[in-house]
């Protein structure tokens, strides 16, 4: 359970790093579309040669690894379609911080699939975390548009499915007797092989030239790297309490977007008023205790 938790913690970490490196990307071609475009044209030129060194010469179950990377390849690009639908309806700051609520939809998902049922702790625990999730950047105000509500909805269950078929593409790893590290990234690496395979058509609409995919490189580079340190998570633990853990994400951005701040005087983090950065603190304590709550809930 302790490599599982400690994984998350990395990954969640990692993703933040990596999001402060989209951040510069988005600020300086204002452009997701061609952001996702060229990041996963970079993990595809990376994780090839990296999928080839990392094998590890022992047999997997084929059929079922297949069928994961298939599925989780679907509701990606379902989920990446609704969520920039979404966008439309919905302001980016404000959908940012509503995403915290897939903790409560994996979990509906994961407890009705695996009949895995949290506790009351459990549950408490989870609702804190989305509430932590929400909190930390909300800034929107209003009702949310009822179209937009419903691509929101369909891009939380596509994350959720996303999560639990990481899930299994570890579980198969281990299962066939692969360490935790080599696996997992091994797993990862062929997965973004299929998804930059898939992501090449895109180019025929999404223009993208030498400098951004330098630009898009680091975090390309740290996205997959977290993914991996993500997949020993759940499939130690759980997708849930690895969400949980993958919560605190929200801090380490803050706190290394102020730090880049203060260091650089570049300002990837719009100007904060006291009222927010009071937010921020609460929902920092409020991921700290959602975190120890189910840790302990689960090791009673």
């Amino acid at each position: 359970m302790l490599t599982g938790v400690l994984s998350g913690f990395l990954a969640a970490f990692l993703n933040a790093v990596a999001f402060l490196f989209s951040a510069n990307f988005l600020k300086k071609y204002n452009s997701s579309r061609q952001l996702l475009v060229a990041a996963h044209l970079v993990m595809l030129v990376l994780c090839m040669p990296a999928a080839c060194f990392l094998y590890p010469g022992k047999v997997v179950d084929l059929n079922r690894y297949l069928l994961y990377i298939a599925a989780w390849m679907a509701v990606f690009f379902t989920g990446q379609f609704s969520f920039f639908t979404a966008l439309k309806y919905i302001e980016a700051s404000r959908l940012s911080s509503l995403l915290g609520l897939k903790l409560i939809v994996l979990t509906v998902i994961f407890m009705i699939s695996a009949r895995n049922f949290p506790d009351g702790w459990q549950w408490l625990a989870i609702i804190i975390a989305a509430a932590a999730a929400v909190m930390i950047n909300w800034r929107g105000r209003g009702n949310v548009d009822l179209k937009g509500g419903v691509f929101l909805l369909f891009t939380l269950i596509c994350y959720s499915l996303s999560d639990i078929c990481e899930t299994e593409m570890g579980k198969c790893m281990l299962d066939s007797g692969h360490s935790p590290l080599q696996g997992a990234f091994f797993a990862t690496t062929v997965a973004y092989v299929a998804l930059g395979t898939a992501t090449l058509p895109a180019l025929v609409k999404v223009k993208v030239n030498r400098e951004q995919l330098i630009t898009a490189f680091p975090y390309a580079l740290l996205w997959v790297i977290s993914q991996a340190f993500l997949m020993i998570c759940f499939a130690r633990v759980n997708p849930v309490f690895g969400n949980v853990i993958l919560a605190s994400r929200g801090l380490f951005s803050v706190i290394l977007g102020a730090i880049l701040t203060l260091l650089t005087g570049s300002k990837l983090e719009a100007n904060l008023s006291g009222m927010q950065w009071i937010r921020r603190g609460s929902a920092a304590v409020l991921m700290i205790v959602a975190i120890a709550l189910y840790s302990w809930a689960a090791a009673r």
